[in-house]
């Protein structure tokens, strides 16, 4: 019997959640490693030789990147497929991913450091939800240290920032254009392009189904990212489609707690 597969991710992070969000989707049992933000890279370019996670390990093969990861699953576990059928919805689909991926996703991560990096309490809470009392305490010391490295690592100051928002409303007004009567990107079922853009929102939108700690869920601090994702109907969507697909997670029970440093 083989080795189930291995998911090394961070737990607050919108590209891991993508790929954790896949593999319980397709139901592929798997268990899961969680790293420490701001530690991970070493351990993610032991896997990989690059510093960003997430990094699944899967037949006896070490694949990073969620775009890569799901392919892989989706050529391993097609049923139910996150890749339509049709070749010219297939081609848009992947064209959504990708777009998605290079346009939003760093441009929202961005956003929400921006909007929750003045409130200590709440970044540990949101980005280190493993760490008990002593390391709490510990970060704690240390923030003040940590805060404008981070601002650095992310690039956030003003004209930045000016740029994430310009970003979000381009994703607003392609999702606007692309979204069917059915409520998804590509004819009328769930795909690839539908599972990247909400998973790629849940830091600001905070679903509920999200499957880690979220002490930011409606959090006034967050309110300017949310009120411009609301303009397009993106909170309800993200939402909604987070209570269809995001259903049972896949994880093996017995490796629930499994935490590396």
């Amino acid at each position: 019997m083989s080795a189930p597969p291995v998911l090394w991710h961070l737990k607050a992070s919108h590209y891991n959640e993508k790929a954790r969000w896949a593999l319980d989707f397709k139901g592929v049992a798997h268990e899961r490693r969680a790293l420490v933000a701001g530690l991970h890279p070493r351990k993610a370019r032991q896997l990989t030789g690059e510093p960003t996670t997430p990094v699944l390990e899967l037949d006896g093969e070490t694949i990073g990147d969620s775009t890569r990861i799901i392919a892989a699953l989706e050529d391993r576990h097609p049923d139910p497929p996150l890749y339509p059928a049709d070749a010219d919805e297939r081609r848009r689909a992947l064209e959504l991913e990708d777009v998605f991926d290079e346009e939003l996703g760093p441009y929202c991560r961005r956003l929400v450091f921006h909007h929750l990096l003045p409130d200590r309490e709440l970044m540990i809470g949101a980005f280190m939800p493993d760490f008990g009392p002593v390391r709490r305490n510990m970060m704690r010391a240390a923030f003040g240290a940590v805060r404008p490295r981070l601002r650095k690592e992310f690039d956030i100051d003003d004209d930045t920032v000016e740029q994430a928002f310009a970003k979000l409303r381009e994703t607003g007004e392609r999702f606007r254009a692309e979204v069917g009567p059915s409520g998804y990107l590509v004819g009328d079922r769930f795909t690839i392009a539908d599972l990247t853009l909400a998973a790629l929102l849940a830091p600001p939108v905070a679903p509920e189904q999200f499957p880690y700690p979220q002490p930011h869920r409606d959090h006034p601090r967050l309110a300017p990212v949310r009120d411009v994702l609301a303009e397009y109907g993106l909170v309800d969507w993200t939402r909604e489609m987070y209570a269809r697909h995001r259903g049972t997670s896949a994880e093996l029970r017995s490796a629930a707690a499994r935490w590396a440093p």
